[in-house]
């Protein structure tokens, strides 16, 4: 297997086009042609079905994806370990992310990594579902990630911060000038949604509280669904880390039965992850606590 590509075999897999794969790796599309080409000759094997319109996993391409997903984190790890025997000068380290800790934490952490280790490569993976972002810490896919809800794997979690989530609402709701959002009416106004709510701690009130939204919208876009909520098209339900900085006219409102969620990192095992792993998540967690109100 000296001429599998996994990187570019990968790439192709996830855009489905030639085209695509090329320009996100730097390609031309006639070198990933031909990269792919070659696997399939090498293999004995066809792994693609080339259409018009792009292309997709043959039956034989999808028997061994698992495998070429397993090979790609096995050769992952070798170069990982490879480097952690050179010291802390360099390597890669993969880190899942979702939208709030990114705009508000991501960047100064990274910076301050960077500054004290200038060799090691951060890579940020955007995940806002926070099962499918266990399932990447488990099986390798990262070396660590953040979470928003309580983790059902068996991996190494560190909570990091108990930050509030609060309701949204337009200047001229009928509740803009309440003090406090009564969890017993959400269901009486139209809610903009969000379609990972089940995975980020805000389906659980709903669920707990015995209460169902009248969902007249779902976005993926935090701030496409604040902008529709600012133009009087429904109230919403965001985290405390995400409305610091809201850039429309809206009115914030706690919960008069207060909602918490808690944001935490993690790796799936502490004791055999990387040491530029180690410090990455010593390095989080020490920026967390001095720059938020940690609650434990």
């Amino acid at each position: 297997m000296d001429g599998l590509n996994i990187e570019v075999l990968l790439k192709v897999i996830e855009t489905k086009s030639f085209r695509k794969a090329a320009q996100e790796l730097g390609y031309t599309q006639a070198g990933i042609s031909y990269i792919i080409n070659s696997i399939e000759k090498e293999i004995g094997l066809p792994l693609f079905v080339r259409e018009h319109n792009g292309v997709h996993l043959s039956n034989e391409g999808q028997v061994l994806l698992p495998m070429l997903k397993q090979y790609a984190v096995w050769k992952y790890q070798f170069k990982q370990r490879v480097n952690e025997l050179k010291g802390l000068e360099n390597g890669t380290i993969r880190v899942q992310i979702f939208d709030s800790i990114s705009i508000h934490w991501i960047p100064s952490i990274v910076q301050q990594f960077n500054n004290d280790y200038p060799g090691i490569k951060i890579e940020l993976i955007t995940e806002e579902d926070s099962l499918r972002a266990e399932e990447m810490v488990k099986s390798g896919e990262v070396d660590c990630g953040f979470f928003l809800t309580k983790v059902n794997s068996e991996i190494d979690v560190y909570p990091l911060l108990e930050e509030s989530l609060k309701v949204i609402l337009p200047l001229d709701h009928p509740l803009a000038n309440n003090k406090t959002f009564p969890i017993s009416q959400i269901g009486d106004y139209p809610y903009i949604g969000m379609k990972y709510d089940e995975h980020t701690g805000i389906q659980d009130i709903f669920v707990k509280q015995g209460v169902l939204p009248k969902r007249v919208y779902s976005l993926d876009n935090d701030y496409a669904a604040m902008a529709m909520i600012s133009k009087g098209l429904g109230y919403g339900i965001f985290p405390e880390l995400l409305l610091r900085f809201i850039p429309y006219e809206v009115k914030c409102l706690e919960f008069d039965i207060p909602q918490k969620r808690c944001v935490s990192i993690g790796t799936r095992s502490i004791h055999t992850c990387s040491q530029a792993t180690k410090k990455f998540i010593e390095y989080t967690r020490i920026w967390v606590k001095r720059n938020t109100k940690m609650k434990q």
